[in-house]
């Protein structure tokens, strides 16, 4: 047996508040250059593996953010992947928001909820796997990756190019809830073209601006049908929305362009290939109609697929089990965002400690409590999969 007493809440908290104050802010669309945070996180946690034992290894799927990860000695039953990601959200309006500060039994600041605390709950397993001094019949793999909080390039990479595993938990925070679904999001701009002219002749020219009017048209009417089509039995709908919209250059010319952007979230079972296929069915029945009316669907800004892991798994039913015993809930849930999971290309749950209200927010915060229930949990799973 792996020895539950060997969890130590003051070294969780300790490694958590390390890991905050390393700001690793995903750059978004901007230029990441080559000293990254995600980078200094990525070396933080190889000295960790390191120190652990593990024999680590590092994939570089953007220049200057790495994705990380480092595997146990072990048998060949079967690789368990912990997965966490290595970049946050900005720090706009946040006040010191990589202090790590421990008061009133939560620690503060960028990252601590989504999704250091995973991370460092994952390390505390490795501990206690390591001071139980028990040879495990699978191999443990400790994940870090980079760009999850814009285009999940680094699982892209990871999936399709990293090592094979066999399951894979996400920490996400879930308050500690399994979640085996979850949509995708598929955003993309559309562009519609027009000619400039002088506006005191605008009947000579075409109005790009007024073109995208009738693609906000069709994306109000595609919600409209999404919303009233049959629902998945726990993501619910599919959705759509115009999120950002640019247009014309000066107010005394007829505007030559437009750009919106999307949001299309997908449920289990759709794909981004047939959203953008239904789209364009939609706005060539307009082209048919209004003259002169083009556009393009340009590629997509992220292209992330949705989550459906089947109840059978043997994950699943772990997790399922060790929450039974721990007196927590055992029902499986659809988590309310898009994440890694569906990237690595095996049954994966996402199952962490802190709410994700918090994540993203002004003062992010993890209950301590969930950090530390959080590594018993995963401390089981490993023994049930892998002991």
């Amino acid at each position: 047996m792996l020895d539950h007493g060997l969890i130590d809440r003051d070294r969780l908290v300790d490694r958590l508040v390390e890991a905050v104050r390393i700001p690793s802010v995903n750059p978004f669309d901007g230029d990441s250059g080559q000293d990254t945070g995600e980078a200094r996180m990525a070396e933080w946690l190889t000295g960790q593996l390191d120190r652990l034992g593990y024999s680590v290894e590092t994939q570089v799927p953007v220049p200057g953010r790495p994705n990380v990860w480092g595997t146990s000695p072990g048998g060949d039953a079967g690789v368990l992947a912990l997965v966490a990601h290595l970049d946050t959200v900005g720090v706009a309006n946040c006040d010191d928001p990589f202090s790590g500060a421990v008061r009133d039994g939560r620690v503060h600041g960028r990252g601590a909820c989504d999704m250091k605390a995973a991370l460092a709950a994952y390390l505390e397993v490795a501990e206690v796997v390591r001071e139980s001094g028990r040879a495990l019949a699978g191999r443990l793999m400790i994940v870090g990756l980079a760009d999850e909080e814009f285009a999940m390039t680094g699982s892209a990479a990871f999936g399709s190019s990293g090592p094979a595993v066999d399951h894979a938990i996400v920490g996400e925070p879930t308050d500690l809830g399994i979640c085996t679904s979850h949509l995708g999001q598929y955003a993309f701009p559309i562009r519609t073209f027009g000619r400039a002219v002088h506006s005191s002749i605008a009947e000579k020219g075409v109005n790009a601006i007024d073109h995208m009017a009738q693609v906000i048209a069709v994306i109000a009417a595609w919600r409209d049908d999404l919303a009233s089509a049959e629902p998945h039995p726990r993501c619910g709908h599919g959705r759509v929305m115009a999120g950002v919209i640019r247009g014309g250059d000066m107010v005394s010319i007829v505007p030559d362009r437009c750009e919106l952007e999307v949001d299309r979230r997908l449920l289990p079972g759709e794909t981004s290939h047939e959203v953008r296929a239904d789209l364009a069915r939609r706005l060539d029945a307009v082209a048919d109609t209004v003259a002169d009316f083009t556009y393009e669907i340009g590629d997509p800004i992220v292209d992330a697929a949705p989550l459906a892991t089947p109840s059978a798994s043997p994950l699943v039913a772990a997790a399922q089990a060790v929450a039974g015993d721990r007196g927590l809930p055992t029902a499986v849930a659809s988590f309310p965002a898009a994440t890694d999971a569906p990237n690595l290309g095996v049954p994966a749950v996402v199952w962490g400690p802190g709410a994700l209200a918090q994540a993203h927010s002004v003062d992010e915060y993890v209950e301590i409590d969930q950090l530390v229930e959080a590594a018993h949990l995963y401390l089981a799973v490993v023994e049930q999969l892998l002991g």
